[in-house]
């Protein structure tokens, strides 16, 4: 078949409508989520879908060894309550039209993002790639890699910062400040 005939076909096709009911979107509070959390409501009102905002408290990364040893396995609640803030505030970017609700879970993102897409059977996940490039996360381990191997369902990436941030992940027009 030549590539003009496939175009033929192509534009020939009955269009459908795209569907999806559940969207999760995972955030850090970066510039790189900031703007895949922008893509996730326009695609929202779009389609209609609902939105999970989820935020991963990974203590390895945010309690030192040191103070995980010492707390005895205790993990600060301020921790869970930041991230509860936060997406409270982000809860507030989103436009009344589209239904939304947050969820705070703790352990290792890579694992976490996939089972609550599963859980709540999600047909989208959207979350933002730092950009690094293959062999970069090859080096420290990619959490957005991780999730497109593991997810249950398609995962859209979104690189790039926000236009209303500066280079330093900063926002500049105090929306979504984190």
């Amino acid at each position: 078949m030549s590539t003009e005939e496939l175009i033929e076909q192509i534009k020939t096709r009955p269009k459908t409508e795209i569907r999806c009911e559940r969207i999760l979107v995972p955030t850090d509070g970066s510039g790189q989520a900031f703007r895949a959390f922008r893509e996730a409501i326009r695609l929202a009102a779009v389609t209609g879908a609902e939105l999970t905002l989820l935020m991963v408290v990974d203590y390895d990364k945010t309690v030192s060894a040191f103070e995980r040893v010492s707390l005895s396995g205790y993990v600060p609640a301020e921790l869970k309550i930041a991230a509860y803030r936060f997406l409270a505030d982000l809860m507030h970017v989103v436009p009344e039209e589209i239904r939304a609700h947050t969820r705070v879970e703790s352990g290792d993102p890579r694992e976490i993002i996939p089972a609550v897409a599963a859980e709540e059977e999600s047909g989208l996940i959207v979350m933002g790639a730092r950009g690094f490039g293959a062999f970069h996360s090859l080096l420290i381990g990619s959490v957005s890699n991780a999730v497109l191997q593991q997810a249950p369902c398609p995962v859209l990436l979104c690189k790039g910062m926000p236009d209303d941030w500066d280079e330093g992940g900063v926002c500049l027009s105090g929306h979504g400040e984190t």
